[in-house]
């Protein structure tokens, strides 16, 4: 858990945080390698400025940890775009992320899909 920011859909249409001292986002560490980061860091746009990387402090069950985290800078909510949608859920079962948390926040951006027949 990040105390003190908030989960949005970003104007570009994808996901971000934002500074809000009453909120917290909830979300899955990943230990990644030096050229994990380096992917990471080209498929973001770090170079061109769409995703910033900071390191953050970051509540987990083994105790608080530094974590990477890539920010947009564009803070103004938007709507996400139509094949995030279907990410995102995935996302949120894969995560097992808390069901308030996600009807707080998650949902305020993302409807939930129903999966259609196998």
């Amino acid at each position: 858990m990040l105390r003190g920011y908030r989960w949005i859909i970003s104007k570009r249409g994808y996901a971000n945080i934002v500074k809000s001292e009453e909120d917290e986002v909830y979300g899955v560490i990943y230990e990644i390698s030096e050229s994990d980061e380096q992917e990471l860091d080209r498929r973001e746009g770090v170079h061109h400025g769409s995703y910033v990387k900071k390191k953050m402090m970051v509540e987990s069950g083994s105790g608080d940890r530094e974590c990477l985290v890539y920010v947009d800078p564009i803070e103004q909510e938007g709507e996400p775009r139509e094949e995030y949608v279907r990410r995102i859920n995935e996302g949120i079962v894969d995560s097992k992320l808390p069901s308030e948390y996600v009807d707080r926040y998650i949902r305020r951006f993302i409807p939930a899909q129903m999966r259609g027949p196998n």
